[in-house]
């Protein structure tokens, strides 16, 4: 039992959350709303420019991209931790969970890359390194194992806020300066087939008092909605937050 297994667990775990929450929420669709299966929704992103897509794999019929490089990655968000239940298991990328270890699951960072890991509500810090990806529950950005867990303090909790960038490993230099993000980062909440759905959402979050824009993807013949820009990840962040509570879904992405 393996990875797949591991899949399993979280699905029934997600399955119960989203029927808690998700009838609270309304969706950003239209009838003429673009959708497809291959359609795939970035949840994180590098501060680094020449940050590449190299490959993805799916997990519950979604697509999700996995980079070539990690080099100057920055990210913020909830993490957790993984234990007996997986204690031995096969990770995704073959080696056994060893949840006495430091290592941890990441949705797109290259397998080995060196992460440091830092709780923002007690800003202790831990240095892990990714062999496994996860997780697959709305909001989370990292698992940690349970020793990691237990040096970051997260042991009681089990989901705290925190900061992870690149320190080194595969896909990942350290380096001695640190690089910065030039371009701005956006909120999109909706994806239409039709101008005129976009136009019309783009009307209703300007109305709201946000700066707001089209964006017409040509590759797949979709009128995107993008809120902002944002010039720091955290305020796309928080922007984020604020409007998936009208438009589940909503998500950060940097241009």
């Amino acid at each position: 039992m393996d990875f797949s297994l591991r899949i399993c667990i979280l699905s029934l775990f997600v399955a119960c959350t989203l029927a808690l929450v998700g009838c609270g929420k309304s969706k950003v669709s239209a009838p003429e709303v673009y959708s497809s299966s291959k359609v795939s929704v970035p949840e994180v992103y590098s501060t680094s420019p020449k940050t590449k897509i190299s490959g993805s794999y799916t997990v519950w019929g979604k697509e999700y991209k996995t980079l070539s490089s990690a080099d100057g990655f920055i990210q913020y968000g909830k993490a957790s931790w993984y234990g007996k239940d997986f204690h031995g298991r096969k990770t995704a990328n073959g080696e056994r969970y060893d949840m006495y270890g430091m290592t941890a699951a990441h949705k797109n960072l290259p397998f080995g890359t060196m992460l440091r890991v830092t709780n923002l509500s007690n800003n202790k810090t831990v240095v892990v390194r990714v062999n496994d990806r996860g997780p697959f529950v709305k909001g989370r950005v990292i698992d940690v194992t349970h020793t990691a867990a237990r040096k970051l303090g997260m042991l009681g909790p089990g989901v705290v806020q925190v900061k992870i960038e690149t320190i080194g490993g595969s896909g990942g230099r350290a380096t001695a300066k640190k690089r910065s993000f030039s371009g701005a980062y956006y909120v999109q909440v909706g994806s239409f087939g039709s101008k005129e759905n976009a136009q019309q959402l783009r009307r209703k979050v300007m109305q709201a008092g946000r700066s707001c824009r089209l964006f017409r993807d040509s590759s797949r013949d979709v009128w995107k909605v993008h809120v902002g820009p944002y010039f720091k990840y955290v305020a796309a962040e928080r922007a984020r937050d604020s409007l998936n509570d009208e438009y589940s879904g909503a998500f950060v992405f940097a241009e």
